[in-house]
């Protein structure tokens, strides 16, 4: 069984969990410890923080840089061992199974309700206040997020990053077509008027002029929320998500967008037909600049992501890792200080040049943004910056991904002419129900 860790295997870890205390909980027991760590000094000696996270969140690469040195560099006293989540059993319902909790573990905000399910909760203000961290310094959006993701009053942890979103065009398109190139700032209703004149056949190449991803997009741009959790009843069957599938539709319903390959939403073959020169824009997230270093020849910009007339210059919902420590955590201290060196400005500040966005309110870490991909100088990547970030819907109890399976089917079937918008609506709504029924039952 093959486990990715940071210079110490799990084994070792293991073996030595109930003696040395190197993060896990004692075999058989997810309890949280009754000291509170706030209490005394800030303790310097040895610790191995044990810090579980997917390939997804940080690669070997990405963790040695952005949290294994630069925390060895800061606190000489503290190792960092990373978990790779992604690698078979080692997920964190298998690592709580076998009594070896992680001292860290990262979820996305859509998940972040699994550390209540597995006992690891805990309240990090305390630490906080111990250790002096200004939270002033962290965009507000990014810690209300936190809140609500995990269901809790109080800080369980801290977004690690943001994934921007943007707009990204292909100037070649634009020129060939006779088409103004998009602009910062811009509606989705400006963007629909920009695809129009982009869709067309053109010497037996069907050129299309916009790929909006997922509806699930927009509702998190909206923070729409999926249910009334004092009835718990889904809210799919209402006036918002209705306006909402009326504008995404639009995007959509232009003759030629969503005909052969691309009748199926996805954003990975949008995305390559954008890299092929036979698609105007993506909208699109940070990820998508890894695709675009391997097409260096093809002349693209990008411009703030579309926003929606009901919610003027917000972007997306907060898109990243929350790094929470956990109360099984021996270590809370030495754990608190990895957390403190990853905001830092100085790892925050090589991640954002690297094109991963801070979630510090510093203008001039923004400022740095992309600087260290050199394939992309002169690029307007500052505009992955500047729309506001949304903050997440209360999820509670549901599981988000499967709202997002169910939302997505309903906007597909639109988009296949299968179903009327209100039908689909109708029947979201009652698959909805359902799954909230069945997670009630649990």
């Amino acid at each position: 069984m093959k486990r990715n860790h940071w210079k110490l295997a799990i084994s070792g870890c293991v073996a030595l969990s109930v003696i040395s205390g190197c993060g896990g909980a004692e075999p058989g027991t997810t309890k949280p410890v009754a000291s509170n760590p706030a209490d005394g000094p800030v303790k310097t000696e040895p610790a191995t923080i044990r810090f579980a996270v997917s390939n997804n969140m940080f690669t070997e690469e990405d963790f040695a840089k952005y949290v294994a040195e630069p925390v060895k560099k800061k606190y000489p006293h503290i190792t960092v061992e990373r978990i790779n989540t992604s690698d078979k059993g080692n997920s964190l319902t298998d690592l709580v199974a076998a009594g070896t909790v992680p001292d860290i573990v990262g979820l996305y905000p859509g998940n972040l309700s699994q550390i209540n399910d597995l006992n690891m909760t805990f309240n990090i203000e305390d630490l906080i206040k111990k250790h002096k961290f200004d939270t002033g310094r962290i965009v507000p959006e990014a810690l209300e997020t936190v809140k609500i993701a995990s269901n809790q009053k109080y800080l369980v942890g801290f977004a690690a990053y943001h994934n921007p979103f943007g707009l990204f065009y292909n100037k070649d398109l634009f020129d060939r077509m006779g088409v103004p190139y998009p602009k910062d700032g811009m509606t989705w209703e400006d963007v629909r008027d920009l695809a129009s004149k982009l869709t067309r056949l053109d010497n037996g190449t069907q050129y299309r002029g916009v790929y909006a991803d997922f509806l699930y997009r927009g509702a998190r741009q909206l923070s729409l929320p999926y249910a009334d959790f004092k009835t718990n009843k889904s809210l799919l069957n209402t006036d918002q998500w209705k306006e909402l599938f009326q504008l995404w539709n639009s995007l959509y319903d232009i003759r030629g967008l969503t005909e052969g390959d691309f009748k199926t939403l996805n954003y990975g073959k949008n995305e390559q037909a954008f890299i092929k020169g036979e698609l105007g824009m993506l909208a699109g997230y940070s990820n998508t600049l890894s695709a675009l270093k391997k097409a260096p020849d093809l002349k693209w910009e990008v411009v703030t992501y579309p926003s929606n007339k009901k919610a003027p210059g917000v972007g997306h919902r907060v898109d990243s890792p929350v790094l929470s420590i956990t109360t099984q955590s021996k270590a809370k201290d030495a754990a608190f200080q990895v957390l403190e060196t990853i905001l830092s400005d100085e790892v925050q500040t090589e991640m954002v040049r690297n094109g991963r966005m801070t979630i510090l309110n510093s203008q001039k870490v923004k400022d740095e943004f992309g600087k260290g991909i050199t394939e992309f100088n002169g690029k307007n990547l500052i505009a992955l910056t500047k729309p506001k970030m949304a903050v997440i819907t209360p999820i509670q109890f549901l599981n988000e991904g499967e709202v997002d399976k169910i939302t997505s089917k309903a906007f597909q079937s639109v988009v296949s002419k299968e179903k009327d918008i209100n039908t689909a609506l109708r029947d979201a709504d009652e698959e909805l129900n359902k799954h909230i029924e069945s997670q009630l039952k649990k």
